[in-house]
């Protein structure tokens, strides 16, 4: 995979296609306070971020996030019942987009990606997944064939990512090089901690700040789809 200068334009572009959240990582800045600085705070971000990118190193500091339970549906008591959302920093979600773009068009133009994967891909919803089976059944049932099918569900499946097996995945399918650098070290030593305090900067209600040794984390850019080259 061809690694591509970022520019300023591409920077200034993503940035402002950022919902406008108020909701923040651990760094206290949010989508909106980045939006009305983008004319100031363009220029470094893309010196950062094409350094990023020439040394196969994701910088450290975008690796810390903060975990809030949201509450789902029955028991409150319950941990099950939760769902976990990781908020992270503004700037590391920028990275991350750029580096999609470029893994994504790669995936695309190999031809790398299984037809028959729905979920997290552009323009492929569930809702094609639904219509290919039911499509399916219907045509053996019409030919007189017996029809049976076999589903089942990763618990936490996103945590059950094996960062070796996927390193390798990724190898194989011609992620090499600086690109394949960075990918190995956006994975290794992210961080985290779970909060209940209503304020991102507020420490009373947070855990301790432990290392994440597989999976890819919720609410990360990349996940998804790292996660479906995983599979």
């Amino acid at each position: 995979m061809e690694i591509i200068q970022v520019t300023e334009a591409e920077i200034k572009i993503t940035i402002m296609s950022l919902k406008s959240k108020n909701s923040t990582g651990y760094d206290g800045i949010s989508n909106r306070i980045l939006k009305h600085c983008v004319k100031s705070k363009s220029k470094p971000l893309t010196h950062i971020f094409n350094n990023s990118l020439f040394t196969g190193i994701f910088p450290e500091r975008c690796k810390y996030a903060i975990v809030r339970p949201i509450y789902k549906k029955r028991n409150k008591k319950e941990i099950s019942n939760y769902r976990p959302i990781s908020l992270l920093t503004t700037t590391s979600k920028i990275l991350e987009i750029i580096m999609f773009k470029r893994l994504e068009q790669h995936l695309e133009s190999n031809h790398i990606l299984a037809t028959e994967q729905f979920g997290f891909r552009k323009s492929i919803s569930i809702e094609n997944a639904i219509f290919t089976l039911t499509n399916i059944v219907l045509n053996e049932l019409n030919q007189q064939h017996q029809v049976g099918g076999i589903f089942y569900d990763l618990t936490k499946a996103f945590d059950c990512v094996n960062h070796n097996i996927l390193l390798n995945k990724l190898f194989y399918y011609g992620i090499r090089g600086k690109g394949h650098c960075w990918l190995k070290s956006y994975l290794e030593n992210r961080k985290q901690k779970v909060s209940t305090s209503p304020h991102t900067l507020e420490q009373e209600n947070s855990s301790n700040c432990e290392t994440i040794t597989s999976g890819v984390p919720q609410g990360l850019i990349l996940g998804p789809l790292l996660f479906i080259i995983f599979k």
